[in-house]
């Protein structure tokens, strides 16, 4: 899904070390506000700017058309920035070792290993949490794991969730007669009696890279590969029956695996067209949007494996040189707040899932998602909840992915 892109930046740490002043100088502007009231009275008559991915259309809608007048009504100006996550997190860092007191990014979405990486280069502020965020405090309980880590990371604080993502799978009704392979055994077994009717995106694709992690869950369970280390001798020793697997798969697949699609647009037209009788997506409502469009019809049923998908959130987070941070804090209070969540669940703005808690799901939300599920054959939220596996650590994603290249893409 377009909400995450994993990279590596860990080449700017030397930076960091070249003058104790600057470190000094950049402390001076760190602190958030004590309170939100504090911030919204700060903020009034601002420009807050917003850095994320620019790539999604349905994203940036919601931002223009929702969260941006809500702001507009609070006396703030929204200036929304796309920008790829490696050059926001360059531009950070530079920021930071030249002693900048403000620099330029007052709100960063991000995740995952770019999480792990800002933290370690300590680019973040904090505490972000329910003493200074009430729309927190109101939906989300502390407690929960997407909430204490990120992708295996401990947060800190250092950043909110403020969107749902979790791997789904989309078959062909007609394709499956209906009767979809919930496992990776099933799934096998229909690929040999149909071949070339299966394939998936090539990692490092998100979400091709997603169905990979997914399937080798499937074989050896996510403990193996969480407590695995992070080499690639650790790791494929660990993965090597997933691995094994997605070989004897390769065979039975589109072009008998000898290439793959490139992005999830031509997988997604290979299954409308019923090249292919299985598609998938991070977004759970994905199907609906694509019904909503034109892309996809009643054919599309999204199902879910029987021993979980892997899910994720993606997060907000304030850096230590956001110029306005006041105004930051009353933006993402803005983003978790009910109202811009019930609305992004709108197909024409991606139909995200909220991050909300469970025991804190406001009942009109949870009707949406009830009757989306009915309507556009989605999985239920509480189904979804319930088959939710986590992630493993960032770092060792590409890891996996390089292995995935020589074992799987490569091998004779």
């Amino acid at each position: 899904m377009y909400f995450r892109k994993l990279v590596k930046v860990l080449w700017v740490v030397p930076l960091l070390f070249l003058g104790g002043c600057s470190a000094n100088n950049s402390q001076q502007s760190t602190k958030l506000p004590p309170t939100y009231q504090s911030a919204l009275k700060a903020a009034k008559g601002q420009t807050v700017t917003y850095y994320g991915f620019g790539g999604s259309d349905t994203q940036n809608r919601w931002l223009d058309q929702v969260v941006k007048p809500m702001m507009k009504e609070k006396g703030i100006t929204l200036k929304r920035v796309p920008m790829d996550i490696e050059d926001i997190l360059s531009k950070l860092t530079t920021e930071k070792e030249a002693g900048t007191k403000k620099g330029h990014i007052d709100v960063v979405w991000i995740n995952g290993e770019n999480f792990y990486n800002a933290k370690k280069l300590d680019l973040l502020a904090g505490p972000l949490d329910g003493q200074l965020l009430p729309n927190f405090k109101r939906y989300i309980n502390a407690s929960d794991p997407d909430v204490k880590r990120d992708m295996d990371t401990a947060i800190d604080k250092l950043e909110v969730p403020y969107g749902n993502a979790q791997m789904v799978m989309i078959g062909s009704k007609q394709m499956f007669a209906g009767d979809y392979p919930t496992s990776a055994t099933k799934l096998l077994d229909w690929a040999k009696k149909n071949p070339g009717k299966l394939t998936y995106v090539a990692p490092p694709d998100f979400t091709g890279s997603a169905f990979v992690r997914n399937i080798i869950y499937e074989k050896v369970g996510f403990a193996a590969v969480n407590n695995a280390p992070a080499t690639k001798a650790g790791l494929y020793k660990a993965i090597k029956p997933g691995l094994d697997y997605l070989n004897e798969l390769k065979p039975y697949l589109w072009q008998q695996g000898k290439t793959y699609p490139k992005t999830t647009a031509q997988l997604d037209k290979m299954f409308a067209d019923h090249q292919v009788a299985l598609d998938f997506s991070y977004n759970q409502m994905y199907a609906a949007t694509q019904k909503d469009t034109g892309q996809f019809t009643d054919d599309a049923v999204t199902f879910v494996f029987d021993k979980g998908t892997i899910g994720n959130y993606n997060y907000l987070a304030i850096p230590k040189t956001a110029p306005d941070k006041a105004a930051a804090v009353v933006l993402i209070n803005t983003m978790l707040s009910e109202k811009a969540q019930e609305e992004r669940l709108e197909l024409k703005y991606g139909a995200v899932i909220p991050p909300y808690s469970a025991t804190k799901m406001p009942t009109e939300i949870t009707n949406k998602l009830a009757t989306s599920a009915q309507t556009n054959n989605t999985v239920p939220a509480t189904t979804l909840a319930d088959k939710r596996l986590p992630e493993v650590a960032g770092k060792k994603i590409p890891i996996i992915e390089q292995l995935w290249k020589e074992h799987v893409l490569n091998a004779n």
